[in-house]
């Protein structure tokens, strides 16, 4: 009997893009992949710590424009709307956050790193240095924090559910020792 993947989202493929512009998502690029890459878009800007360093204020148009070309399998979990602080100031956080790294690197950072500090303190998600992506998504669905996600490149069907890919911190910090060997050479 194979086991069925308990990591899960309810993803909806027929959207209007313009969506990206308000509010607040977790966008997740190469989502089948081990492991994808992680950011935050607020309000049509995208931000998010790579091999190379940061990744600051890319508009919602670019990062769009880049995923429909090279046809990037990408999530956006669009958080419900924090109570209290303005997605301006939950920006500047999210960047601070960011700038704390100076890139992912072995045992150091990973790009979900700033992604957990952010929802540490916006959404009282505890941090945890070993958690993974699927294990955060799971805590947001169980907390009600998702109002909902979409993709692209993902399906030809209007609605599906979307497993994520599941791996452990060794396989992370191997993948990351391999791109930076490879970035640096």
């Amino acid at each position: 009997m194979i086991a069925k993947n308990p990591y899960t989202l309810t993803v909806s493929t027929k959207f209007d893009p313009s969506i990206l512009l308000k509010n607040c998502w977790i966008i997740i690029l190469h989502a089948s992949r081990v492991p994808p890459h992680i950011g935050i878009m607020i309000n049509g800007s995208y931000s998010s710590l790579t091999i190379k360093g940061h990744e600051l204020n890319i508009h919602a148009e670019v990062l769009l424009k880049t995923i429909s070309q090279k046809k990037i399998e990408t999530l956006a979990i669009h958080l419900v709307k924090q109570p209290v602080f303005s997605l301006e100031y939950q920006k500047e956080v999210f960047e601070y956050y960011i700038n704390r790294y100076a890139r992912v690197g072995v045992d150091e950072a990973t790009c979900l790193s700033p992604v957990k500090l952010f929802l540490q303190e916006f959404y009282a998600i505890a941090y945890h240095q070993q958690e993974l992506l699927f294990e955060i998504t799971e805590h947001l669905k169980q907390n009600g924090y998702i109002y909902n996600t979409i993709g692209f490149n993902v399906s030809d069907k209007p609605e599906i559910e979307f497993s994520l890919p599941m791996y452990t911190p060794k396989q992370l910090q191997d993948v990351i020792d391999k791109e930076k060997t490879r970035y640096t050479s």
